[in-house]
């Protein structure tokens, strides 16, 4: 066990990784990473959320079993976020504004508890947008400062060649460009700790059941963003929290929704928060889409992609970077992309972005 592969990268390891065995990964999705193949040859990373069996010799999930309690209440459950912000007491705080119902109930508790707050939001004047602005317009006065980034000066996908070193490839590549802003942002501010909403649509989505013991999380792999984390914010001193990756906020959400079905439209948060929610998430319930604003982005990126890709093809000689590939990634019509294209497309850039990063911010060379 070794916290890190820097020096292993540096003396060429990066040579040996299987960008086959990658490829087929992603296929897998994260929900199988127990069935991933090795990316270097005897060396296996332990994501967030997994921790390795020395005794039968295989990576397992971590999983987190809630505690349920019978007749929770509505001040139950402001008691334990009480407690919750209460750790972060004396600290300059910041929220993710991002016009949805998560990361808006945690700036309705704030301004409820009387905790200041600055709010760090994207914003975009596009149609698929406009349901998200109203509601980041309504809640922008909550905040001491509230700091939006348009996505038309910081679109998805930018910046590929600027992403700073990391020590394996990350398929989540689209919003290093606004991030990377709004985090700048709040660390002129002074913010020490930034809260989302990662992990709120498992509490507010999925089923929960009424017997105990049936129902678990995996809390690294669903309730956090590492790839933020290691890359964006902790480089300049921030903490990012997810609100509901506390052990309490699970506890009480799941003791207060056990019986409930499927709910897409998270009708029984809605209602059940509706008097600390503005009325545009209380009463009404929508369907965000921003797939056409990622198309955009990668449509705009295609020059940066094609220099990357020949880059990775000099050092790697992998068919996927060929000319030959290269030259119909560029010809590609991005508009008509499915899912799995567009996923297939985005490990591709992820690899050669990683590529870049090795020496371009290291001392690989």
């Amino acid at each position: 066990m070794q916290d890190s592969i820097v020096e292993e990268l540096g003396s060429g390891l990066w040579q040996e990784y299987s960008i086959d065995n990658m490829l087929y990964n992603d296929k897998l999705g994260e929900m199988h990473i127990t069935e991933w193949r090795e990316l270097f040859p005897g060396i296996t990373p332990i994501m967030p959320g997994f921790v390795y069996n020395s005794v039968s010799g295989q990576i397992e999930e971590e999983r987190y079993l809630p505690k349920r309690r019978e007749k929770l209440t509505l001040p139950d459950f402001l008691a334990a976020s009480e407690r919750f912000f209460g750790r972060y007491e004396g600290k300059k705080i910041g929220v993710h504004l991002s016009g949805g119902l998560d990361s808006s109930l945690i700036i309705c508790l704030l301004h409820h508890f009387g905790i200041p707050f600055n709010l760090y939001g994207m914003v975009n004047d596009r149609y698929e947008f406009r349901t998200e602005r109203r509601v980041q317009d309504v809640l922008a006065p909550l905040g001491e400062r509230t700091c939006f980034v348009h996505l038309e000066e910081h679109p998805f996908f930018s910046l590929l060649d600027q992403f700073p070193f990391h020590q394996i490839p990350d398929s989540y590549i689209k919003s290093y460009g606004s991030a990377s802003t709004i985090a700048e942002e709040a660390k002129r501010d002074g913010v020490e700790v930034i809260f989302g909403g990662q992990g709120a649509d498992t509490l507010f989505v999925d089923p929960i059941p009424t017997e105990a013991g049936t129902l678990s999380f995996n809390l690294g792999n669903e309730f956090t963003v590492p790839w933020e984390e290691d890359l964006i914010y902790r480089p300049r001193g921030i903490e990012l929290v997810s609100f509901y990756a506390d052990p309490d906020i699970i506890d009480a959400i799941c003791s207060l929704r056990q019986g409930q079905g499927q709910d897409p439209r998270k009708l029984w948060a809605r209602h059940f928060f509706r008097n600390f929610l503005p009325r545009e998430l209380a009463e009404y319930s929508y369907a965000a889409d921003f797939n056409g604003l990622s198309l955009s982005g990668l449509e705009l990126a295609k020059p940066t992609v094609e220099r990357l890709f020949e880059e990775a093809y000099d050092l790697t000689k992998h068919p996927i970077f060929s000319p030959e590939n290269t030259l119909e990634m560029r010809d590609t019509n991005v508009f008509k992309f499915d899912y799995h294209l567009y996923t297939a497309y985005c490990t591709r850039i992820s690899i050669a972005v990683w590529i870049h990063a090795l020496f371009e911010h290291s001392e690989v060379r």
